[in-house]
């Protein structure tokens, strides 16, 4: 199990905080079983703590969804956030990302991994839901002038009519499984 712990001073809206967050009191503890995962807090209230526990074996989008339940919790309750239990994997350049510190660089470090590992596989290019092509992948550009987020803005594919290229502020590129 991997943990958060929150520290937080003075009245903060603790049950308000989690019960927004879809967590549920259950003998002594705070529990949460959105998106397929379950999270349990144990709210330390003489220390002023929250205690977060989550499985190591979840989806990235489950990872996703966690980061920002952390973060809104933070957030919400002015709390400080120590994650160094909560590894999530390593940098390019080896240092550690946890589920808050080094999380944005961590996302965009396994995005472009798995976009330049999309490269000769066939797939769809999205803008705002709606399909825009399918094709072999030949090449895609990140936005380079925002390091917070990791957005496609320019791929090119190879479809059944020919080259094509698409650009916009944030393509959506999904492999098909195909070949």
């Amino acid at each position: 199990m991997l943990q958060v712990t929150f520290q937080y001073q003075g009245q903060q809206p603790v049950f308000e905080t989690l019960k927004s967050l879809h967590f549920n009191y259950d003998n002594g503890k705070y529990i949460s079983n959105e998106n397929a995962y379950r999270a349990t807090i144990t709210h330390a209230a003489e220390t002023k703590q929250l205690l977060l526990t989550f499985s190591k074996e979840l989806s990235f989008d489950q990872y996703k969804h966690l980061h920002k339940v952390v973060k809104t919790i933070a957030e919400n309750i002015g709390a400080s956030v120590d994650d160094h239990l909560a590894l999530m994997g390593y940098l390019e350049d080896g240092s550690e990302a946890f589920i808050v510190s080094g999380w944005e660089q961590w996302v965009r470090f396994l995005e472009t991994a798995k976009h330049v590992s999309m490269e000769g596989q066939k797939v769809q290019v999205y803008q705002d839901q709606q399909l825009k092509g399918e094709g072999i992948l030949l090449e895609a550009h990140k936005d380079e002038t925002d390091n917070s987020h990791f957005r496609i803005i320019s791929c090119t594919i190879l479809s059944k009519s020919g080259e094509q290229v698409f650009s916009g502020n944030n393509l959506l590129i999904l492999a098909t499984g195909e070949f």
